[in-house]
């Protein structure tokens, strides 16, 4: 075979196309897109130093846990297809046959439905408390058997504030670890605190954009060394076009944030004082039984505002979610566009009425994520809807 590219045929050079080097220094100033599956191996350093396969790692990909990883001040992370991808490969990749996981019921539903139904197939016992009684957290851990506590602070729907120096302290005292969904706080949130996992839909404010579907999880380099060696096997890579329009999301991500934050403390405090709304949960509201806890543990309190609508004004939460105009009825959270959607058959359906009924998750119950829009405006679109 010739080395001499002239003497190629042409569907030979069409499979080899010619390479383009940069001389040095001369660099892009926005990291190109490597949408190869598979890399040319190097003989100057062993195979696994190097980007072998994409479902293993990638450049585009790296670069955006290494951004990821600064922004959390955790030493490394893993990005996947989705934030559920996130959680089970945390659990799978942690847990093995015969442990035992504590959570609670002021979870994600699939993340919880997960934790019921498939890792109890994998012989995986499980513990769910009630946030707001951590009393029971110490009495629940297993001795040599419960290897992960996990929680969501804020909650989805309700915005339920998580003690987070206490759930830590009663799990480091046993040597149990302890995983963190931040997703409705933000990536910028909580990282002083020394939650050995964070996890983030990076759906949500991560690329902001509703474009893109992904998921992170950050920590120590030990613990994703365990983490990744699983979640390859899974198969749940981020594809590199995805991993670039997070990362060029994340340019806007603080700009977008404090925006967000400022019109749903706006937003909350409109709802506040409304005849038909009967119930107001957002941590930033003095009235919201967790809002010095919050204030404690939170730099900014969330773009996510909960609300129940009058019971006899509408005959349910989608009557109201319809009758808006500019607010989107639409699933997820985080994006430019405010989105809002009833809390029970999104959220609740799963749970026992007694428990729906202390949580606040009615058929009258409903989340709003409030995106980029003029604040007055959303209020404006709120008003309407529940004038009879």
């Amino acid at each position: 075979m010739t080395t001499k590219r002239s003497e190629w045929a042409k569907e030979t050079k069409l499979n080899h196309p010619v390479q383009i080097d940069l001389q040095e220094g001369n660099r892009p100033l926005i990291q190109p897109v490597y949408h190869s599956a598979k890399f040319a191996l190097s003989d100057q350093s062993s195979y696994w130093d190097q980007f072998v396969y994409g479902r293993i790692s990638n450049p585009t990909t790296r670069q955006l846990e290494f951004t990821l990883a600064e922004m959390q001040e955790r030493q490394d992370c893993i990005v996947l297809s989705s934030g559920i991808s996130a959680v089970t490969g945390t659990f799978l990749g942690l847990l093995n046959a015969g442990d035992h996981i504590i959570t609670f019921r002021e979870l994600y539903k699939p993340t919880r439905l997960f934790i019921q139904d498939i890792l109890k197939r994998l012989n995986i016992t499980h513990t769910i408390l009630c946030l707001s009684d951590l009393d029971r957290l110490e009495s629940s851990i297993i001795k040599d058997r419960t290897k992960l506590i996990h929680f969501e602070s804020p909650s989805n729907p309700n915005l339920e504030i998580a003690d987070i120096s206490r759930i830590l302290e009663i799990a480091h005292s046993h040597n149990v670890l302890v995983s963190m969904d931040g997703t409705f706080a933000g990536l910028h949130q909580h990282t002083s605190f020394p939650v050995d996992i964070m996890i983030h839909s990076l759906t949500k404010f991560g690329n902001g954009h509703g474009d893109v579907i992904a998921g992170s999880i950050a920590g120590n380099i030990d613990i994703i060394k365990r983490i990744r060696e699983t979640t390859s096997y899974l198969g749940a890579h981020l594809d590199p076009q995805a991993a670039y329009l997070i990362q060029r999301g994340l340019k806007t991500y603080h700009l977008r944030y404090e925006r967000q934050v400022a019109s749903a403390f706006k937003v909350a405090k409109f709802l506040e004082t409304h005849p038909h709304i009967k119930i107001v949960r957002y941590p930033g509201l003095e009235m919201h039984h967790n809002h010095q806890l919050a204030k404690k543990q939170m730099q900014d309190m969330g773009a996510i505002v909960s609300f129940e609508v009058d019971h006899e004004l509408f005959k349910n939460a989608d009557e109201f979610c319809h009758r808006l105009k500019l607010i989107q009825f639409a699933a997820s959270l985080g994006s430019t566009e405010s989105i809002i959607c009833p809390s029970l058959p999104f959220f609740g359906t799963d749970l026992s009425l007694s428990d729906r009924e202390e949580m606040g998750i009615n058929p009258y119950s409903v989340r709003l994520s409030v995106g980029l829009e003029n604040p007055e405006d959303l209020i404006r679109d709120l008003e309407e809807a529940l004038t009879v």
